[in-house]
């Protein structure tokens, strides 16, 4: 539990400090997937919860994707995962225009065959808001994204980004930016501990690169929901490791 101090002087218990569950990334071609499933297995000790990235895993059509989730969860039963699939412009691979996105996510959220759905903040609005819906009606819980790959922006527009997604009423609400500097960080983690003093949604933060590492070990004494790690390679700046990951974030815990 973390401490600060009130303007009076006086000791005041802060409830914010989480312990992060840990999100691997999953990335692979379509005859890559049993040296991935041998290092899932490896690494399950490391592990909370599966990431999905439809736009990196090789497939073209909902119907691909849901054969991959399926299989998935058939081997790590235990293990939630979280269907994503990265558009370019909040970068990731993925190439398709709003009403594909829309369309493919409706019919993994159809499906049923994923536990947490991540749905890009960007979306126009009445799909976005239609895919909430759905998801809420199937049982799958709704992370809303947003991504800055180019800077971070300013403690106050990262507080409104916040509040916006609050607003729609989700289960996980996901920033992620590219710091330029030290200070860039600690607002982003200002930020999130600020949103999440008033509220009861899962808050996440993250920064990308070399600079933002600290985001991801430390996140959770600031109110981080969760952080995202690797088994191969990156899927994002400044991934670490899970094995790494977890071991880094028992500093903080």
């Amino acid at each position: 539990m973390v401490y600060i101090y009130s303007e009076n002087g006086g000791n005041v218990m802060d409830k914010v400090n989480v312990k992060p569950k840990i999100v691997v990334t999953l990335s692979a071609d379509q005859d890559q997937w049993e040296s991935l499933y041998e290092k899932i297995s490896d690494n399950e000790l490391y592990i909370d919860i599966i990431e999905y990235r439809a736009d990196l895993c090789g497939g073209e059509k909902a119907a691909d994707y849901i054969e991959d989730i399926k299989a998935l969860k058939e081997k790590f039963s235990d293990l939630p995962i979280i269907f994503t699939y990265r558009t370019h412009g909040q970068g990731g691979k993925g190439m398709k225009e709003p009403n594909e996105y829309y369309k493919l996510n409706k019919e993994i959220i159809s499906e049923q065959c994923t536990d947490i759905i991540d749905i890009e903040l960007l979306l126009y609005e009445d799909l976005r808001n239609e895919l909430i819906q759905l998801a809420k009606e199937k049982g799958i819980q709704v992370l809303v994204s947003h991504h800055e790959m180019e800077h971070t922006p300013s403690l106050k527009e990262l507080k409104a980004l916040y509040q916006h997604m609050q607003q729609l009423d989700i289960d996980y609400s996901k920033v992620a930016v590219m710091p330029e500097e030290g200070r860039d960080v600690l607002k982003l983690l200002t930020a999130v501990y600020e949103t999440k003093q008033d509220s009861h949604h899962h808050i996440v933060g993250i920064a990308m690169g070399e600079q933002g590492k600290l985001s991801r070990i430390a996140g959770g004494a600031f109110g981080s929901a969760l952080t995202y790690g690797h088994i191969g390679e990156e899927a994002t700046p400044g991934q670490l490791h899970v094995q790494q990951l977890k071991s880094l974030m028992e500093i903080y815990q």
